[in-house]
C-alpha cells in the first residue's frame, strides 16, 4: 500500500493534473480561470508561430541523438567484443567509456559552455594563438547552436548504450560465427547477417527509449543555451518550461507536454509493432 500511494502520488496524480490543466485552465499568472473543458490552448499552441519550429528543432535534436547514440555505441560495442583485447584493457576501457555518463548533466552542460565559449574556451584560446580569424562560439551561432548541444548529449549517453550493446552482442552464440567462418563469410557479412539481425530487437528497444528519453531532456538545453539565440536552439521542454515558469500559461503549457507525450507514444507504438512483426 505505501509503494502504491507514493506511486499515485509521484506519477499518476501529475499526469491527471496536467491532462486537467491542458483542457480546463485558461489564462495567465493571476488571471487563470478554469472553464469548461475545449480546446482553446491545443489551438493557442498549434497557431504559435514558432510551433513548426520547435517541434522541427525538437525532433532533430532527438532524432539525431538517437541515432548517433546507437551508431557508435554499436562501433565501440563491436570493436570491444570482436578485437583480441587484453580483459585488463577492456574492463578499463569500460570504466573509462562510462566516465561522460557518469558525471552529472549540469556539470556536463556547464563544461561544454566553457570549452565552447568565444573568449575563455580552449578551442577559441588555441585558434586566436595561431592567428586565425575564425571566430568560434558555436553556442552563440543561430546555425550551430542546436548542433552543438545534440552533439553534448551524444558525448554524454553514447557509453549507457554501447554498455548495453555490448551486453547483447556477448550474449550471442560464438557458434554461430565459427559456422560462418567456415562457410567463408567475410568480417562484415558476418556483422550484417548474424550480429545486426540477433541484435536487432535490442536495438529497437534502445532506439525507442533513448528518443523518447531525449526529447524530453531538458537540463543541457536550457543550461547551455537557454534555447537561444533567437530560439534557434529552442525544444519543447524548454519551451514547456518558458511558457509555464516565465510567462505563467500553465494551460498552454501543459497542452504543448501533452502533444510532446502523444509524439513520444505513436514513436513507442510504431517500434513495437515492429517488434511484433520479428
Amino acid at each position: 500500500m505505501p509503494a502504491m500511494f507514493f506511486f499515485t502520488l509521484l506519477a499518476i496524480y501529475p499526469s491527471f493534473f496536467v491532462l486537467f490543466l491542458s483542457f480546463f485552465a485558461h489564462g495567465k499568472g493571476a488571471n487563470i480561470s478554469v472553464a469548461l473543458p475545449n480546446l482553446s490552448n491545443f489551438i493557442a499552441v498549434w497557431k504559435d508561430p514558432n510551433f513548426g519550429k520547435i517541434l522541427s528543432q525538437t525532433l532533430f535534436y532527438a532524432g539525431g541523438a538517437t541515432i548517433l547514440h546507437i551508431l557508435l555505441g554499436f562501433t565501440f560495442a563491436l570493436l570491444l567484443n570482436i578485437l583480441p583485447l587484453n580483459p585488463f584493457f577492456i574492463r578499463t576501457m569500460r570504466t573509462v567509456f562510462l566516465i561522460p555518463w557518469a558525471i552529472t548533466p549540469t556539470v556536463v552542460a556547464i563544461l561544454f559552455r566553457l570549452i565552447l565559449h568565444p573568449q575563455v574556451g580552449p578551442i577559441a584560446i588555441f585558434l586566436k594563438s595561431m592567428g586565425s580569424p575564425i571566430m568560434f562560439g558555436p553556442l552563440g551561432q543561430p546555425a550551430y547552436a542546436l548542433l552543438s548541444v545534440t552533439l553534448t548529449n551524444v558525448w554524454m549517453f553514447t557509453p549507457f548504450y554501447m554498455l548495453m550493446i555490448l551486453s547483447a552482442l556477448q550474449a550471442i552464440d560464438p557458434g554461430l560465427y565459427e559456422a560462418a567462418v567456415v562457410d567463408g563469410a567475410s568480417g562484415s557479412q558476418q556483422v550484417f547477417f548474424i550480429t545486426i539481425p540477433m541484435i536487432r530487437n535490442t536495438l529497437l528497444t534502445l532506439g525507442m527509449f533513448d528518443f523518447v528519453s531525449t526529447a524530453a531532456y531538458f537540463d543541457l538545453t536550457w543550461i547551455m543555451t537557454q534555447g537561444g539565440p533567437v530560439r534557434t536552439s529552442e525544444i519543447v521542454p524548454t519551451w514547456v518550461y518558458r511558457t509555464a515558469f516565465q510567462s505563467f500559461e500553465f494551460g498552454k503549457a501543459s497542452a504543448i507536454g501533452l502533444i510532446l507525450f502523444l509524439i513520444s507514444v505513436t514513436v513507442s507504438i510504431i517500434v513495437l509493432r515492429a517488434l511484433d512483426k520479428e
